[in-house]
């Protein structure tokens, strides 16, 4: 019970240690509860799943990168397919490591992770269609210039050259 003989700074001071007890006594129950099964079943999945996705997307990131490496911007989505395998991989590790609850270090290894895996999603998406957009412009700008070239070299009848051009007229 708070007296009326007390100061403010006293009285904030008495709420912010039964704050801190609060804290702990709710950390330590989080601890103690276990996961569902279904709960530790997805956790399983992540795991196993995670790490085989992980190893996939190094190794798709890979072959991308090594492919367009004539191009800067053409490697840009690659490296990101490498460094979310990585990020995806670590999240599968912790997700094994959690043993049915998230409650230590290995449930905010995962999330943190997973957040940067898929941040890098994002970028690579990002990225990608800059990249594919850039490529049908090129594709485009070059079926045109292709078009002018092959429009240029053909006869016409204007040309002097031409096979329908006759030197002697013959109604003169």
């Amino acid at each position: 019970m708070i007296s009326l003989d007390k100061d403010e700074n006293e009285i904030e001071n008495h709420n912010e240690g039964n704050d801190a007890v609060e804290q702990e006594l709710a950390a330590e129950e989080s601890e103690n509860r276990q996961l569902s099964a279904a709960a530790v079943k997805s956790l399983s999945d992540i795991a196993k799943w995670g790490k085989m996705s992980g190893i996939l997307l190094i190794i798709m990131g890979s072959l991308v990168t090594l492919s367009a490496l004539m191009t800067v911007i053409g490697a840009i989505p690659g490296v990101l397919l490498i460094i979310s395998g990585v990020f995806l991989m670590r999240s599968a590790k912790a997700a094994a490591e959690a043993e049915g609850n998230l409650a230590g270090s290995a449930g905010e290894s995962m999330l943190e992770n997973y957040g940067k895996f898929i941040k890098m999603q994002l970028f690579y998406a990002a990225s990608s269609i800059i990249s594919g957009l850039i490529g049908i412009v090129m594709v485009i700008f070059i079926l045109v210039i292709i078009g002018i070239a092959a429009y240029e070299s053909t006869d016409t009848y204007e040309d002097t050259d031409s096979y329908y051009y006759e030197d002697d007229p013959v109604f003169e």
